[in-house]
């Protein structure tokens, strides 16, 4: 609860299903490691899946910066601060994990997966690496940085996607969009054996490859290889929209990459080896719309006979048409900010750093590839010039009221009452409609239906209201809508259901006589707590739970009036219908009739020797614990009969015949 929450990231981990949303509260933690796996883990996750519509939420409670500090997660085994392992379906958001002694965070295997918003900073190996069979993975506006390792300096990079498995017709995708890495020891985004489709869309990759005392890993701003299998006549790494600059290697390096790559609308600067690095292999890569500039080896290296290059600044060695590209075609080249706080959605932050200048010829000189656009072409570089402000037109507020409940509504207390709003903005978009009782925020939904579920609410008087904001931020209160809270009027308690199954009503038995009294029992609004067994106002037996299933033995000759009484767990109770049965004095049957063969198959006949004084006799055969297996009325005319009861199972059976309180039994063997 948010009085008393969970100490441990691991703990909230660990109690994870889907739909769950896990918040945690701002401040530093220090775990000590969980083995798993060989991995010494300072919170881990292993094969919990959320779905399409129920995600596993992680995120950071509004407001507040939780910290993992991993410094003591540091046993005999690889070290990572949050370490995922086949999860698929969670969103990740505003997590920062720091000072690991390995990964900040490793993903293996995991499908579906949004980490957004998080910082990855000062570990000894690389901040953030999504590697092995992971697929559909999206990392959102997040930074890594500062992850340095002097003893192993090409160790540590920003952010690693790392062998990633091939799967041929359907490659895995990795994307990377608006993220930065800066001041990491050895390469900002680095792809080793990454045998899927990369997307790297609008990052910032700078400074990297340089370490404490001079020690140096490799440094370059965008790495896409290597790949372990042939994928040269493929499309599968791309770089848009972004910039590489001040980086101890090359801005972008294939590094072997065995794949057809496209570089369109980016902007690489300043770079010490060199700008572009597409030496290996001789592939249709696609390079478009790019500033490559000022880097003081060479700006593009390559063996470019298939590749299509167009719509560049114009470079002798790679790109003899085109406008040139200098420090004055862009407002600064000084990289103030880069590293500044991100805005309030999380995008980057708002620089003039390599955005170009009005008047440059590099605006609209590019060529369309799909992406927007701001002129009439594509600019070249990484930032569109955004065009003259247009005229400014008063924003109408949004219209917003509450459907549901509705007004002077009444509710039984605790109560579930389910608000639902219609909002629309007549010259914009809804952003949002925020839930009001009072002054007091019950919730908000950022996306239509407008719906919340406000539950155990206890009794009283609401006032309930809606805001809309719209994506200009005007915001509209909607009418108040009165509620009334009572409290709910005593249940009545529904009596029990009881009846007596077996043995049948007017049943007769020879003493000394045994049955089993079956009893069903149940109750509409409750439980059943105990069945007693009465004969007339005698007690005989009473039982807790089901069955209620009752063995008289050894009657004696009598009357019987057995009735079952059933009690629920409010108290009430009932009173089964009366059995009546009769248990008589033996007499040898013998003397009234034969029943032969003894024993038989089931066949078997039966010839009076003596007639009782009576019209219509009952004839009943029932097994030893007293249950009917067959009955019939025979008349004073069947001196003879013969039976077929084979049909019953090998055993030991009662016949009976009775009639004017008479009762004839005999025993036989049905083999």
């Amino acid at each position: 609860t948010l009085t008393e929450p969970w100490a441990t990231w691991q703990r909230g981990f660990s109690s994870l299903v889907a739909g769950d949303k896990l918040y945690i509260r701002g401040g530093t933690y220090s775990p000590v490691e969980t083995v798993f796996s060989g991995v010494d883990c300072g919170a881990y996750a292993y094969g919990k899946d959320g779905s399409p519509g129920k995600l596993i939420t992680v995120l950071n409670y509004p407001g507040e910066t939780p910290i993992m500090d991993a410094t003591n997660v540091d046993g005999a085994y690889v070290s990572v601060g949050v370490y995922l392992h086949s999860c698929d379906y969670w969103y990740i958001k505003g997590l920062t994990i720091q000072d690991a002694p390995g990964f900040g965070m490793e993903l293996q295997s995991c499908t579906n997966i949004t980490v957004d918003q998080s910082v990855f900073r000062y570990n000894v190996a690389s901040g953030f690496r999504v590697f092995s069979a992971s697929d559909d993975v999206l990392i959102l506006n997040s930074d890594a940085y500062g992850n340095q390792n002097p003893a192993n300096p090409g160790s540590p990079d920003g952010f690693e996607a790392s062998n990633i498995t091939y799967r041929a017709g359907d490659l895995r995708l990795i994307t990377f969009r608006g993220c930065r890495a800066w001041d990491n020891s050895d390469d900002g985004f680095d792809m080793w054996n990454m045998d899927g489709y990369l997307l790297v869309d609008g990052c910032w990759a700078w400074g990297n490859g340089w370490t404490y005392g001079g020690i140096t890993g490799d440094g370059d701003g965008f790495k896409l290889g290597t790949t372990s299998v042939d994928m040269s006549t493929v499309f599968s790494k791309e770089v848009r929209n972004s910039i590489s600059f001040n980086n101890r290697l090359w801005g972008v390096s294939q590094n072997q990459a065995n794949t057809k790559i496209i570089l369109c609308n980016n902007t690489i600067y300043n770079n010490a080896s060199g700008g572009v690095n597409l030496w290996w292999y001789d592939l249709a890569h696609i390079v478009r719309n790019n500033a490559i500039f000022s880097n003081p080896g060479v700006n593009y290296n390559g063996a470019h006979t298939k590749a299509i290059i167009s719509n560049n600044n114009y470079d002798a060695g790679w790109q003899p048409t085109g406008p040139a590209a200098s420090s004055t075609d862009f407002v600064s080249v000084t990289p103030i900010g880069m590293d500044g706080a991100r805005q309030d959605d999380g995008s980057l932050p708002i620089v003039t750093f390599l955005h170009l200048k009005t008047g440059s010829d590099l605006i609209d000189a590019g060529i369309h590839v799909g992406l927007p656009i701001s002129g009439q072409a594509p600019d070249i570089g990484a930032f569109e010039i955004s065009p003259p402000p247009a005229t400014v037109v008063a924003n109408q507020p949004p219209v917003v009221s509450i459907s549901s409940p509705l007004k002077n509504s009444s509710f039984n207390s605790p109560a579930t009452i389910t608000i639902d709003a219609a909002a629309s903005d007549p010259d914009g978009a809804i952003t949002k409609v925020e839930f009001f009782q009072n002054n007091l925020k019950l919730g908000e939904k950022v996306t239509a239906p407008y719906s919340l579920a406000w539950n155990l609410v206890p009794e009283g008087t609401y006032s309930l209201t809606a805001v809309a904001t719209d994506n200009k931020g005007g915001t509209t209160v909607s009418a108040a809508v009165s509620i009334t809270v009572i409290k709910p009027a005593p249940a009545i308690n529904q009596l029990p259901v009881i009846s007596i199954l077996s043995p049948n009503k007017g049943s007769s038995f020879s003493s000394p006589a045994a049955m089993t009294i079956d009893i069903n029992a149940s109750d509409p609004d409750g439980l059943i707590t105990k069945v007693e067994l009465f004969n007339g106002s005698v007690k005989l037996d009473e039982k807790t739970e089901a069955p209620y299933s009752f063995t008289l033995k050894d009657l004696m000759a009598g009357s019987y009036a057995l009735k079952a009484v059933a009690t629920d767990n409010m108290n009430g109770s009932s009173t089964s219908a009366s059995l009546d049965f009769t248990v008589a004095s033996y007499i040898d049957a013998r003397e009234y009739f034969n029943l032969y063969p003894n024993p038989n198959d089931g066949k078997f006949s039966i010839a009076f020797t003596t007639l009782m004084e009576a019209d219509i006799f009952t004839l009943t055969v029932v097994d030893l614990i007293g249950k009917t297996v067959y009955r019939e009325e025979l008349t004073k005319d069947d001196s003879t009969r013969l039976f077929d009861l084979s049909h019953l199972n090998s055993g030991i059976y009662v016949l009976m015949i009775s009639a004017n309180q008479i009762l004839l039994t005999q025993k036989f063997i049905k083999g």
